[in-house]
């Protein structure tokens, strides 16, 4: 009886916890710079020979933006970025018997736009496989979640965690300003060595950063801005939200490495399965 009791009373804790938790939408826009490693390429000759290359063409942007949304819901969230977390882009360089380029981003977020100069038609090929982010506002936790589909179907889900990083050092300024309808203060923090300036709002009552580690010290970043990455809330909107974010159902729990190996795997067959119709093709 004692321990029913206990039980109770955790549970109707966990409750009230969650019903103090607020729910909504923010909209970020989101530059991201490119670095040399995150693309694979796949060329298809003119003879028909195949090659592969980790190095971007010249004249790749550097930079691309996208937008991010964050879904918030009984202490739990979903960042969901255009694209659906992949992208991939395949185009013809020149003339019918010039080289076939096919590459997708190796962890960098989507978006972007085919190399300037690029001549013919292109087309965006998304893979089966999803990349999403789910985080635990209440236990502090990440959850990478990656999803397979077949005919639009999830036939496949795979997730690992990751705990809250320790808070990096903020420093603030005094300085504030009202980004999307909500009073900002300004601070900077150093990670490793990535320097960031914020810009949070105490005004909605949870904590959430875009960026693992970069934490205010209570509320919500509403602006990010380092030398690799920004992020700028363009809407925020406080409302309830019907489906709190939850995890595919039946997803399993694999190591980090584990959830590495199975995305490449599932993108190496995608990509012989390209290969196999452009030789089809000819």
């Amino acid at each position: 009886m004692k321990t029913f009791a206990m039980l109770a009373a955790g549970l109707m804790m966990g409750a009230a916890v969650q019903g103090q938790q607020p729910s909504g939408v923010i909209h970020y826009e989101v530059n991201s710079k490119i670095e040399i490693g995150q693309f694979r390429m796949v060329m298809r000759g003119a003879d028909g020979s195949v090659t592969t290359s980790n190095t971007p063409p010249p004249d790749m942007p550097n930079l691309v933006t996208f937008d991010q949304t964050f879904t918030f819901a009984g202490g739990m969230g979903r960042i969901e970025t255009e694209g659906g977390g992949n992208m991939m882009r395949r185009m013809t360089l020149g003339a019918p018997s010039a080289a076939a380029l096919t590459f997708s981003p190796a962890g960098a977020p989507p978006g972007g736009a085919p190399p300037a100069g690029a001549v013919g038609r292109s087309s965006s090929l998304r893979p089966p496989v999803t990349n999403s982010m789910y985080i635990d506002l209440i236990n502090k936790r990440y959850l990478s979640v990656l999803t397979r589909q077949k005919d639009s179907i999830v036939d496949g889900a795979w997730y690992t965690e990751e705990a809250y990083k320790p808070a990096a050092e903020l420093k603030t300024s005094g300085k504030t300003k009202t980004i999307a309808g909500y009073r900002c203060q300004r601070a900077t923090a150093n990670v490793g060595e990535e320097s960031f300036v914020i810009w949070y709002t105490t005004e909605i009552p949870m904590l959430f950063s875009p960026v693992n580690g970069v934490w205010p010290p209570q509320g919500v970043v509403l602006a990010l801005e380092s030398s690799k990455r920004s992020y700028m809330a363009k809407k925020v909107v406080l409302k309830p939200v019907p489906d709190a974010p939850v995890l595919p159902a039946g997803a399993e729990k694999v190591t980090a490495a584990e959830l590495k190996e199975k995305q490449r795997s599932l993108m190496e067959a995608f990509h012989n399965e390209q290969l196999q119709k452009l030789q089809e093709a000819e």
